[in-house]
Formats: C-alpha cells, structure tokens, sequence
C-alpha cells in the first residue's frame, strides 16, 4: 500500500497543476474532541468476538484536542479543489487488562492475558483530498458538490507480556515483547458529500457539510461517515475564524494473509479555526 510520502507527493503534483491565477485559503485550527475507539477481537476464554473500547478498557485518553489544517484552492468561484489534515496519537498503560483478546499482526496472533500489564499506542492520521463543484448561488446561497478522497493511517502498538502462537499452534507461550508489537494501515476511502453557506450578514455565514461513503475492495473494507454545521464571522475579505461542531465516524476491516484489524474509531465536539484567503 502507499505510505506517507506516496500520498504527499500525489498532493503536491495536484496543487502544483493548478494555475496561479486562481485564490487560494489556509484554515488551521484545533478540533476539541471527545474520542471513541472500538476493536473487535478474539476472546480465547468466550470463544467468541468480543469488542474492545481503548478509552475504557485500555486507558487511552478520551478528551483530547486535535490538530486541524485545510488548503483550499479556487480556479473560479464554481470550482475548487482542497486537502486537509487532522491527527490523534495516544498512549496509555493498563496495568491490568480485565478483557482478555487475540489479535493477528504480521502472521502471529498475540494474546493479551486478563490481569497482565499492557501499553498501547494508537495513532490515527486522517487527510481528505476532494474536488468541490458550486452547482447553486444566490443571495444568500452557495451550495457545492463534493467528491474525494478519504485516508487514514492506522498504527497500533501493543508493549507488554503477551503470549504468542503460529497459525496451526493451538498453545500459547508466554514471552516478553521488548519492542512494541506494530501494525501500520494505510486505508483509503473514497467519498461523497455537500457543502452549503447561507449569508446572515455581510459579516456571519452559517456554513455546513456532510459527506459519506462505503467501500469494499481488496483485504479493506470500510465506511465513513462526517458531519459539520456551524457558523463563520468575517473580520476582513481575507480574515475569517470559524466555530462548528464535528461529528467524524470511521470503520476499517482490513483482514489479509498476515493481519487481522476492525477497528471503529469515532470522534465528535465544538472545533475552532482561522482562516486567510489571498
């Protein structure tokens, strides 16, 4: 699959394609979320699937503040095209896991033991890469058809005394991991959405957006799910600072010959940012 710097160099042979004489808006900002993080996994003990919450179950923090950046580029006032990025790294140690589960990385399945000692590190990136179409103006008006690119790069770590076995070994030996036990995912969905601004005043924008979509293709299969409403207030024609609420909800089952991850990962709060159009 593509990694980091695969995707970076897709984003900037696209921007660069476009002509200069269009406008162009940076948006950053931070996105103050409250976070929910559920794995599916093996319960040796059950014998069944059973879900595993990282925020209650492995200790990960809950509320946390997200970095946000978007670049927007403007060939006209119909057509436009933008990327941005927001990211969530965490860490925690449990010391002692009350759920005990297997999961499958790299072609051994480690087993997390009730009562044992585990650290786990979870880091999401997420960029969306889309086309945006104003297909309606009026007035008080402008409304936009989306269509793009979501991807996220999931990595799990998991640092502690786990068992471990091969495939067709029914017994689990116990061994200390000195290194973190990683899987890295790279899953990339594409989406649909609408995005619409209704002018109060010359000065306050009501703004929102929505986008979804469902895919299923090769060992990833996933869904995505984003809503955004809120309002925009602005200081000059280049000056503006924006205030919503974000609810962003993102499924991956990626099952190949090595690994086995379904993972759900939610978040949702108020986001504020500043942006500068030129």
């Amino acid at each position: 699959m593509m990694n980091k710097a695969g995707w970076a160099v897709c984003l900037a042979a696209l921007f660069s394609s476009a002509a200069c004489a269009g406008e162009w808006e940076i948006e950053a900002g931070g996105f103050f979320s409250r976070t929910d993080t559920k794995l599916n996994a093996y319960d040796p003990y059950l014998d069944q699937i059973r879900t595993i919450d990282f925020e209650s179950d492995l200790d990960l923090k809950e509320f946390t503040v997200l970095p946000y950046v978007e670049i927007e580029y403007y060939f006209n006032p119909k057509h436009s095209v933008y990327v941005d990025w927001r990211s969530l790294h965490r860490e925690a140690t449990r010391t002692a896991v009350t759920k005990p589960f297997e999961v499958t990385i790299d072609g051994t399945t480690y087993a997390v033991q009730a009562g044992s000692k585990l650290t786990t590190e979870l880091n999401i990136d997420i960029a969306r890469l889309g086309y945006g179409y104003q297909f309606y103006t009026s007035d008080k008006w402008a409304v936009d058809v989306l269509a793009g690119l979501h991807v996220m790069w999931l990595s799990l770590g998991l640092d502690g005394k786990l068992g471990a076995k091969v495939s067709g070994v029914d017994e689990v030996p116990v061994m200390f991991v000195d290194d973190a036990v990683l899987s890295d995912v790279t899953a990339p969905l594409p989406d649909l959405g609408i995005r619409a601004e209704y002018s109060l005043t010359p000065d306050w924008i009501l703004k929102s957006h929505a986008q979804v979509f469902y895919l299923a293709v090769d060992d990833i299969e996933g869904y995505l799910l984003e809503v955004d409403f809120g309002a925009k207030y602005l200081f000059t024609d280049q000056f503006s600072m924006t205030g919503s609420f974000n609810y962003y909800e993102v499924g991956v089952d990626y099952e190949s010959e090595n690994t086995a991850l379904d993972v759900t990962y939610r978040f949702y709060g108020p986001m504020l940012t500043m942006a500068y159009k030129f």
